[in-house]
């Protein structure tokens, strides 16, 4: 049983005999390549004049990654940008993730994404980390055991202490030690 395979690719021009050759060295019968010349201004699509960032969002992002404010968004950003929209992208967030990609560039192991693209493509896993490692502020830092109660007697804190031994020693005991 046979399949046909349709391959396009390009290359520089003379390639076609090397082509041919690795598709024989990888198994491949009967290789049959069309050679077609192509017009360079049809193969490279630059970036349309109006894919400059225009909304407070996508000029922060665009800050975030140090992009000049003059240089227009591929369309796969763009794309990416409306798809993070859509997915919970705003404002608020926005502003945890900056703050928290202020912080872990400051360590020497960081680890923050470098391309705007796979930013926005993982915006939710970005914002997940951002709020994980986000500070402790306030009543968080004062929090205490409320049924903590202070050990004024030494001979209750002596029998509190031989309990625990003796409850460490049973335990031991029931897992063969």
């Amino acid at each position: 049983m046979s399949c046909r395979y349709t391959i396009t690719a390009e290359a520089a021009a003379g390639a076609k005999a090397r082509i041919r050759t690795a598709l024989k060295l990888m198994g491949f019968n009967s290789i049959r390549i069309e050679e077609a010349i192509i017009d360079e201004s049809s193969t490279f699509k630059e970036s349309k004049p109006d894919n400059l960032p225009t909304s407070n969002l996508a000029k922060s992002v665009a800050t975030l990654f140090h992009r000049q404010p003059d240089k227009p968004w591929a369309d796969l950003e763009i794309a990416a940008f409306k798809a993070a929209i859509k997915g919970g992208m705003d404002e608020s967030a926005m502003i945890e993730v900056m703050a928290f990609y202020d912080r872990e560039r400051k360590k020497a192991d960081h680890y923050c994404r470098t391309s705007i693209l796979t930013f926005l493509r993982n915006f939710g896993g970005e914002l997940d980390k951002a709020r994980a490692d986000k500070p402790r502020v306030g009543k968080a830092l004062e929090w205490t055991p409320a049924n903590v109660v202070p050990m004024t007697d030494p001979e209750q804190a002596g029998r509190i202490a031989e309990a625990a031994r003796e409850a460490a020693r049973k335990f031991r005991e029931s897992q063969g030690r």
